[in-house]
Order: structure tokens, then sequence, then C-alpha cells
């Protein structure tokens, strides 16, 4: 293992520390005290490493280098995990991209474009109802009215960036100085490991289409409330899950299906069900089988409709993103030419570069999961891939940033 690698390896352990909660739970929700203490310490790694560091007003991290021109080229990942999740998940990526920038910086000097490493804030959406807030910040995406979102603490999200600092400027719009995004993150699923490959060329992003569905019966003793006068929401909501399914496995090498959730209220043996409500998270390269799950979910609601009220909300419907081109063609000649053992890859998770690429040019690097275990505390990845991530990452990084316009580009 070089000293870049060891660097990463022993950061990630440091800040995994921040994500264990007084009760044990391993979680880095956004603005809250585990969050705060891992800025503060991702800001000393930028600060020691030569950085200016600042936030913007909802709460990404960035750290500068200032270089010879205005355009920013900018890499890094998400600092918030899930709950019970892993310690590679987004913050590798992170880690990476401070040392693969300061490196370079130490070894060539200025960069010719500016850089920018970014620490992008509330990505998994595990503690408010939104997803990938940072980076759809930077994308002139997020409305002023999401901050009157609320979490399972009736803590309004407006509220909650207040108590962590932020909120203090009136929110920006799109950043125009970003030319490019580089974005390296664990692979969370079992591909690169199966094929033994270090390196994995993200080509496209799958489309993902996500919400919650309410079944609203009426609460009743379980035992005096014979079978025809019930108004039951478990029964619809059985079969919302298997019928939803059975049309997921009619496309089950197209997409993927999950329903992750559900709760019972008042969820008691002996009283018939209030209310219920389940998640559904369905994901696909196809844009056509994106829109055939939004009109599938919408049959559903209709058909099992009677004296159960149905509503349904969708706070996700992103569609296949394909990343820049021209940055996937830089990273195969790169991968060529320093010999890494590689392949081209579609992300079947949802990333911070799935809303960039709509808005820039964007690009991914996958590094292997062991046995594809992520969302899990449990996730791991080795320190040899690690440092094959780095020595990648640096090598774009130098082509797109440190290069001199006029040089020649992308030589074998």
């Amino acid at each position: 293992m070089d000293k870049q690698a060891k660097w990463i390896t022993e950061a990630v352990e440091a800040i995994a520390e921040t994500a264990v909660k007084e009760d044990g739970e391993y979680w880095r929700g956004t603005y809250t005290r585990e969050d705060d203490n891992a800025v503060a310490l991702l800001k000393k790694y930028m600060e020691s490493k030569g950085m200016e560091v600042y936030s913007d007003a909802v709460g990404n991290l960035f750290g500068r280098i200032t270089g010879n021109r205005p355009e920013v080229v900018m890499t890094g990942s998400h600092r918030d995990t899930v709950r019970r999740g892993g310690k590679y998940d987004g913050m590798l990526g992170v880690l990476t991209a401070i040392e693969a920038a300061a490196s370079l910086t130490e070894e060539l000097g200025k960069p010719e474009k500016t850089v920018e490493v970014v620490a992008f804030c509330e990505e998994e959406s595990s503690r408010f109802p939104t997803s990938y807030l940072g980076s759809r910040y930077l994308c002139g995406e997020f409305s002023e009215r999401e901050l009157a979102d609320l979490d399972d603490d009736a803590i309004t999200l407006g509220e909650a960036m207040k108590r962590s600092g932020y909120l203090k400027e009136a929110l920006a719009d799109k950043r125009t100085d970003l030319e490019r995004f580089v974005e390296l993150h664990i692979e969370q699923g079992g591909v690169l490991e199966r094929e033994q490959k270090q390196i994995g060329i993200v080509t496209a992003i799958v489309g993902l289409f996500c919400g919650e569905v309410y079944f609203k019966g009426h609460q009743n003793h379980a035992g005096t409330t014979p079978m025809y006068m019930r108004k039951d929401p478990m029964p619809a909501a059985a079969e919302f899950i298997y019928r939803l399914n059975q049309w997921a496995m009619g496309h089950q090498y197209d997409l993927v299906c999950t329903v992750g959730k559900l709760n019972i209220k008042p969820g008691n043996t002996n009283v018939i069900a209030d209310e219920v409500m389940l998640t559904f998270d369905i994901r696909s390269p196809k844009a056509e089988l994106i829109q055939e799950a939004a009109a599938m979910i919408e049959t559903l609601k209709k058909e099992l409709e009677g004296d159960i009220e149905i509503s349904v909300a969708v706070p996700c419907d992103e569609p296949p993103v394909a990343l820049d081109e021209e940055g996937v063609t830089i990273m195969d000649l790169l991968a060529q030419k320093g010999n890494y053992n590689y392949m081209k890859i579609t992300s079947g998770a949802g990333h911070d570069s799935q809303v960039l690429a709509q808005a820039f040019p964007t690009n991914m690097i996958f590094v292997p999961s062991v046995r594809g275990i992520s969302h899990n505390e449990k996730e791991f990845t080795r320190a040899e891939d690690i440092e094959a991530g780095v020595h990648f990452l640096r090598d774009f990084l130098q082509e797109t940033a440190w290069k001199k316009l006029g040089s020649d580009n992308h030589e074998q």
C-alpha cells in the first residue's frame, strides 16, 4: 500500500468514528451532531493539505485549489450515510478526492484549471424526504419550499440547516463556473469483484422512480368486527406488494424493484390497522421502463381503491443518465495507458453524479465492493483497490485540470 492509499484508509477509519451515535447505531444523518463532527474533521484534512475551505448556504463543504484559470474541475462525493450503513459509501470518494488533488498539487504545482473537492450533504435522504439535496443545489434545482420538509421528529429542513450553522446567506442560483465533475465511488454491487477488475468506468446511471403509498382504512377491534364490515388496509397493501413484484419479475433482467419499508398504524395484534404506509424503489437503465413503472403504480392505485383510500407520493423520479462521452473516452485511454485492470459498467445505484450529469459534463469511477455488500456495516473495499482508485482519479484530474490548453490530449 502506498502513502496515498494509506492516508485514505486511515482517514476512512477516523471519519467513521463520527458516525457512531450514543446508542451505538451507525448513522451520519445530514445536519446532525455526527455530521457536524465529520465536517469539522474534513475541514481539518482539507486545510492541512493547503486547500481554501468554505461551505455554501445548504452545507456542501468545499476544498479549493485555485488554478491559473477560473473554470472549475470538481471531484468528491457525499458525506451522509443511511441508517446502519457502511463507512465507504460516499466518504471514500470524498477522501480519495482530497488526497488525489492535494498530492497532484504537491507534485505538479498549481493546476491549470481551478480544482474543488466537495463533500455533498443529504444525498441519501435518510433524514429528510429529499435526495441529492447538495448536488441539486449546485444545479439550481433546489426549491426554497423544501425548507419546510419535516424529519421524523417534526424538525424542518430549514431549522436543521440553521442549527448546523448554514442558511446564513440567500440561496444561490446554478453554478456557472463548473466545467466538469468526476466522482469516485464504491460500486455497491458485485460485478467488479466477480470479473476481477479494480476499476469500473461508469458509462450510465439507472433511472430511479421511488415513493410512498398510503392505504387508509378504519381502525377497529380485531375480535368484534366481522370480516364483511371491515375497512382493513392490510389486504390492499399486501396485494399491491404482490402485484408490483409480479410485474417487476416480468422485467427482471432490465429493472429492480424493492419494497423496503412497511409501517402499520397503530401496529397492535388485536387492532385492525388504521393506515399502512409502504415504500417502493424501482430502478432501470431503460427510460421506457421507468415510465411503465409510474403507470403501473397508478394502475394498482385505481384497481385497489374502494373502501380503502390510497394516495401516492413520489419524491424521486429521475431518468436514466448517460455520463459524459468525452470523459469516458479519456478514462478508457488512461486505463489502457496505465495498464489498469478495468471494465466499463452501468451504475445500478443513484448518485449525485446522476443529477450533475444533467447540467455539467460528469463522469464516475467505481472501485470494488467486497461481496457486493453496501448500505450495510459490513461494507468494505480493499486497500489495493483504493490504491488503484486514487491513482486512476489522479490520472483523470491531471488530464482534465493540470494539462495546459493546447497540449496533446489523450496520448496513448
